[in-house]
């Protein structure tokens, strides 16, 4: 893992969510629980899924990804690209 990390960050490939998307995470996991009916104290995951997918939006990047359930619920709050397989 250490040389993969060396790897990504020597490349510029490593993403790390920044302050402005920490605190629109906060807003989309709260519209998550209001609108989606998520219980997000047993829905631990969803945190790390909006993570990423405010992200990848920052940058213009396209969220990978099998799980359609939760990523076109944190979709219709905030727009981003997403390839589903």
């Amino acid at each position: 893992m250490h040389d993969l990390f060396r790897t990504f960050r020597r490349l510029g490939r490593l993403l790390v969510p920044s302050e402005e998307v920490y605190e629109d995470a906060g807003g989309v996991l709260r519209q998550l629980e209001a609108v989606h009916g998520y219980r997000l104290r047993q829905a631990h995951s969803l945190t790390h899924d909006v993570l990423i997918a405010l992200s990848a939006r920052a940058i213009d990047g396209t969220v990978v990804t099998q799980n359609q359930r939760d990523v076109l619920a944190i979709q219709s709050i905030r727009p981003f690209k997403l390839s589903l397989v």
